[in-house]
């Protein structure tokens, strides 16, 4: 693994994230961490490095607070729909959150940008380090954590009201990172 710093990470948040998605990261303070990971998802905790993060999700303002904030009803009950995923899983995953329907397919120019959009993943994730626990609610992921994700099926166990949304939940010893997109129409 390569050692990323807040310039190589911010330029793959910035290319893999943008309008209408969430990424964030917090720290890991409590031995349960879905507690952390709500603490990420409701904007209720700073990004321990000082690190960008792009989490302007529909329906939610930029503080990811109000009953509008994609995240607002979660609780930690809800992730018992999330499932384990290798990280290469996890690459194909946050790679295919560009599409609308998180579909190669739907993602301009995919063959083009394949090795580039994979790359700005794997950055993403090497903050995490090689012993991260990483998680997803694509529901392939339940059956087989090894599938290849850019050809699994478009079923998810969704943690808002939007129409669809999908993401990825990855986890070390002293942080939490959530990387999530969403379907509005």
């Amino acid at each position: 693994m390569t050692q990323i710093d807040a310039t190589s990470w911010s330029r793959s948040v910035r290319t893999l994230f943008g309008e209408g998605m969430f990424a964030a990261v917090g720290a890991r303070r409590r031995d349960d961490w879905r507690l952390d990971a709500l603490d990420v998802m409701q904007l209720r905790t700073d990004d321990p490095r000082g690190w960008s993060k792009a989490a302007a999700a529909p329906g939610g303002r930029d503080d990811g607070t109000g009953p509008g904030s994609p995240f607002a009803a979660v609780t930690r009950g809800d992730f018992t729909t999330t499932f384990p995923v290798s990280r290469r899983g996890a690459e194909q995953i946050l790679v295919t959150l560009q599409g609308d329907w998180f579909q190669t397919e739907d993602i301009p120019d995919f063959d083009a940008r394949e090795a580039e959009l994979t790359s700005h993943a794997r950055t993403i994730l090497e903050r995490f380090g090689e012993d991260a626990l990483i998680f997803t609610n694509a529901a392939t992921a339940r059956e087989n954590p090894d599938a290849d994700m850019f050809r699994r099926e478009g079923a998810y166990e969704c943690f808002t009201s939007h129409v669809l949304d999908c993401g990825v939940i990855a986890l070390s010893a002293t942080e939490v990172g959530i990387f999530w997109s969403f379907t509005v129409a």
